[in-house]
Formats: structure tokens, C-alpha cells, sequence
């Protein structure tokens, strides 16, 4: 009985727990208003999240390093010397393409050497094109031609070897002997083109058009650096 009675004790207890949790007020659900505020703040949060990434990304992509600075180029010291040219645009445009970013200085010894290289180089590519076609062994005039520009191109090395081996010697390389060997060196590759144009024109030799617009770079490159070696003394009170 006595178990009983605690079981029974036991179930009154039980009871008024539940009696007890049963009648305990439940928290109440927010507020429709302050879930409103919420959602909102985390909508801004999130957009400010958001255009914080796309700012820092598209500033990674556009951005770029600013470009190395370098000395300008002297181009009026070119351009005074290409004036005393028959052909001064196309002695600016061929030799300024030339120049080397640490070329901040021009000297007129230094452009002729450059003038020299630039109408080596095309009396070179001229050589080659008039191999291309001397497949036709009746025509003399090609023939000719190769053997003349080949010939022009050994007078125009043999300049710029002579002007490499007197700096070499250091001090005024461009001596009056030096000048009086390269005009000499310069006239006779250009005699060599002018012979070569003659021979074709009195055979009436056809050549295509490339090799023509070739031809006539050629010789206006020989006649820049004819004309400067012969100004030298000129150039050299300007700019100096």
C-alpha cells in the first residue's frame, strides 16, 4: 500500500509539473514589423557586400601599370638633318622607325652611320628580289641588275666597316679622308642603281611593281646618305 501511495504522490507531482509547464506563458513570435527591418538590413548589407566585390574585381582587370618612361627621341636634330635631303620625309620616316629608345641624342655622325645602315638594308632586300626572278637567262638586263646591286651593297658595307674601325680608334673618326671614301663608296652604288635602271628601260625589260617601288627606296636612301656625308661640315656648326 505503501508503495502505492508513493506511486500515487509520485503521479500528483507529475501533475502539478504539468499543470505548472501547461499554464507558463509561450514567447511570443516577433513582431511582422521587426522582421521587416531585419530582412531589409541584410538586403543592404548584402548589396554593400556585393559592389564592395565587383568594385575590387574590376580594379584588378582595368588597372594597369603605368608605362616605363623613357627619354624622348632628338627628332629635331633628325629632322634638321634629313633637310639637306632631296627626299626629307622619307629620310625621317625610314631612320626615326630605326632608332632605339636609348638613341636620346643624335649626332650627324651618328645619323649617317644610321642613314648608311637603312640604305644598305634596302639595296640588300633589292638584291635578293631581282634573284628571285633572273629565271630567264635571255634577259640580260635582270642578270646585270644582280650583279650591279650586289655590287652596290659591297660599296655601301665597305662604308659602314670604315666609319666602325676609325671610332674604334676613338677621338674625331669622321676625318676628312673618312668623308672623301664614303662619298666615293656612296657615288658608286649609286651609279651601279642608276645602271641597272638604264639597262632595263632600254630592253624593255618588264619588272612588277614591287620591284620598282624597290628600286626607287633604294636609290633615295643611297641619295640621303650622299647628301649628308656631303653637308657634314654643315651639320656638324649647326648641331654642335
Amino acid at each position: 500500500m505503501e508503495s502505492i501511495n508513493t506511486l500515487k504522490g509520485y503521479d500528483k507531482v507529475s501533475d502539478q509539473e504539468n499543470q505548472i509547464h501547461h499554464h507558463s506563458p509561450l514567447p511570443k513570435p516577433p513582431s511582422s514589423s521587426y522582421r521587416k527591418t531585419l530582412i531589409a538590413t541584410v538586403s543592404v548589407v548584402s548589396l554593400l557586400i556585393i559592389l564592395a566585390v565587383v568594385a575590387l574585381t574590376t580594379g584588378a582587370f582595368t588597372h594597369s601599370p603605368s608605362p616605363p618612361h623613357h627619354p624622348p627621341i632628338s627628332s629635331a636634330s633628325l629632322k634638321t638633318v634629313c633637310a639637306v635631303t632631296r627626299y626629307p620625309e622619307t629620310c625621317f620616316d625610314s631612320l626615326s622607325s630605326s632608332l632605339n629608345e636609348s638613341d636620346s641624342k643624335l649626332s650627324p655622325e651618328s645619323i649617317l652611320e644610321l642613314s648608311l645602315r637603312a640604305a644598305s638594308k634596302e639595296v640588300s632586300r633589292l638584291s635578293l628580289s631581282f634573284r628571285s626572278i633572273n629565271d630567264m637567262p635571255e634577259d640580260a638586263a635582270v642578270g646585270d641588275c644582280v650583279k650591279l646591286y650586289t655590287d652596290a651593297l659591297s660599296q655601301l658595307n665597305e662604308s659602314v666597316s670604315e666609319i666602325e674601325k676609325e671610332k674604334k680608334k676613338g677621338g674625331n673618326w669622321l676625318t676628312k679622308e673618312v668623308v672623301g671614301d664614303v662619298k666615293t663608296w656612296i657615288s658608286a652604288a649609286m651609279t651601279d642603281g642608276d645602271t641597272c635602271s638604264d639597262g632595263i628601260e632600254e630592253m624593255g625589260t618588264v619588272v612588277g611593281n614591287e620591284i620598282k617601288k624597290e628600286m626607287e627606296m633604294a636609290n633615295q636612301m643611297m641619295s640621303i646618305s650622299l647628301a649628308i656625308v656631303s653637308q657634314m661640315k654643315k651639320l656638324l656648326v649647326i648641331l654642335h
